[in-house]
């Protein structure tokens, strides 16, 4: 049985989405209708079983009583609606509050808040006089989420702790087949945000305008619909101009926003990637794929080893030194000396040129606390370049020397007359070439982990 609701066209190709898929995305341009929407859906829940329990979770501000009290009003705002639309299907639906276990026909929006904030709200829709089905509403929070029944939780680019709340609410969907799990989003500003892993599209996957949005199933295996403001033009939901009112185009209303990528979140629904890096994200994806061979039939072009023995030391310089064609070669080491669990290991890049690519073939990390170990190992593998069968030896051997100025100075007499060892400081600023200021000297290294004034590249 479906509830009599008047829904647009990405909405009711959301509620076909949570029919068959049990946990699903709903990633939509602002004032699409998100949390309203969430709160039809809660009746559908409830109409379809009787005495079925709906966990609706909404944001937790801590930022004073006025951001809660405005939330509480949005939330609120919604069940008004659904009360509205139960009415009109001849449906009781009554409010509850659950510690006092006290119907309360009218509540002021403090009361709400109150209520909201206090965890003890509830909707309760009556199927007889003595059998119900019922909504609570819960600030979402990781101690919040207990009950068990259909989640839906509203918002989640804005919940604090998501991946706690989502570490919570996970084994509410596992205990049950029939149990569903709704979450409802516009992309988050802040990239390292767990919705942010959870919701977006893979990357490359074409996503063309439809007035019903397009449905799409993320990496970590959640089925998203997405609707954009370009998704929503096309039924008729509408912008307007600031001033004027007029009705603008998705196109017209991005070109005139000073804050184009606030607009790419909150209409596009792009999950915007922030921060500094030096690899963009979608150059370093498309760099991990190539080199797991995925544009040449899954033939791998590099490789990661976790070395824990010399036996397996063994193993990856053989796999490197097959894979390397007579393309110039380059070595960094980055050293660590400690063991401890959570320090970082040296670690060993073998970079080669190809063309215009540089090719990382292997990266060989260890832990050790001999110094001797790293000398022996990175020998090792200077020879072992040297000795494949076209290219002739590495030309480089960059070393990080920050931390440990002392050893590897001295590794770089032993190792020198094997090949041309360069100690990069961090902290040092050099001059290059073109560039308008000095820089640090990590800086100015080649990204594959060879200095430029001894790679020549």
């Amino acid at each position: 049985m479906n509830a009599p609701l008047k829904a647009r066209d990405g909405q009711r190709a959301f509620l076909r989405d949570t029919d068959e898929h049990r946990v699903t995305g709903f990633v939509t341009r602002r004032q699409y209708g998100k949390t309203t929407f969430a709160g039809d859906l809660s009746l559908v829940k409830m109409i379809r079983t009787p005495g079925h329990t709906v966990v609706f979770g909404s944001v937790k501000l801590d930022l004073g009583r006025e951001i809660v009290r405005k939330e509480a009003g949005s939330v609120q705002g919604s069940f008004a609606h659904i009360a509205a639309v139960a009415a009109e299907a001849k449906l009781k639906l009554e409010t509850f509050d659950t510690e006092k276990s006290k119907r309360l026909p009218t509540l002021s929006a403090d009361d709400f808040a109150e209520l909201y904030e206090a965890q003890r709200l509830e909707f309760r829709l009556y199927h007889s006089p003595s059998v119900y089905s019922r909504t609570k509403v819960v600030a979402l929070t990781p101690e919040a989420v207990g009950e068990t029944g259909d989640l839906i939780l509203d918002e989640v680019g804005r919940v604090k702790q998501f991946r706690a709340v989502w570490e919570a609410v996970k084994p509410i969907i596992a205990s049950n087949p029939e149990f569903r799990c709704v979450l409802t989003t516009t992309p988050p500003p802040d990239d390292t945000h767990y919705s942010f892993e959870l919701l977006a599209p893979p990357i490359g996957v074409e996503l063309p305008v439809n007035k019903a949005g397009n449905l799409y199933k993320t990496d970590l295996g959640v089925w998203v619909r997405r609707v954009t403001a370009d998704d929503a033009f096309a039924d008729g939901v509408n912008l307007y101009d600031d001033d004027t009112g007029a009705v603008i185009t998705p196109a017209e209303s991005r070109a005139r926003e000073y804050d184009k990528e606030a607009w790419d979140r909150n209409y596009g629904c792009i999950f915007v990637i922030g921060g500094t890096s030096a690899c963009g994200f979608a150059q370093l994806d498309a760099a991990q794929r190539r080199g797991a061979g995925e544009h040449l039939n899954h033939t791998p072009q590099c490789r990661f080893f976790n070395v824990g023995s010399d036996l397996e030391f063994d193993g990856a310089l053989a796999w490197v030194s097959e894979h390397l064609t007579d393309g110039k070669v380059a070595l960094g080491f980055d050293v660590a000396s400690t063991t401890k669990a959570k320090s970082n290991p040296s670690s060993l890049a073998i970079t080669e040129q190809h063309g215009a690519e540089f090719i990382v073939r292997g990266i060989l990390n260890w832990k050790t606390w001999d110094p001797a170990v790293a000398e022996e190992r990175l020998e090792r593998a200077i020879r072992a370049v040297a000795a494949r069968k076209a290219g002739g030896p590495a030309f480089g051997l960059a070393v990080d020397a920050t931390g440990e100025r002392l050893w590897c100075q001295g590794l770089r007499r032993k190792l020198g007359a094997l090949v041309p060892v360069d100690l990069v400081i961090a902290s040092e600023t050099i001059e290059l070439p073109g560039e308008p200021e000095k820089i640090t000297t990590i800086s100015g290294c080649h990204p594959i982990g060879t200095s430029r004034k001894i790679s020549g590249w």
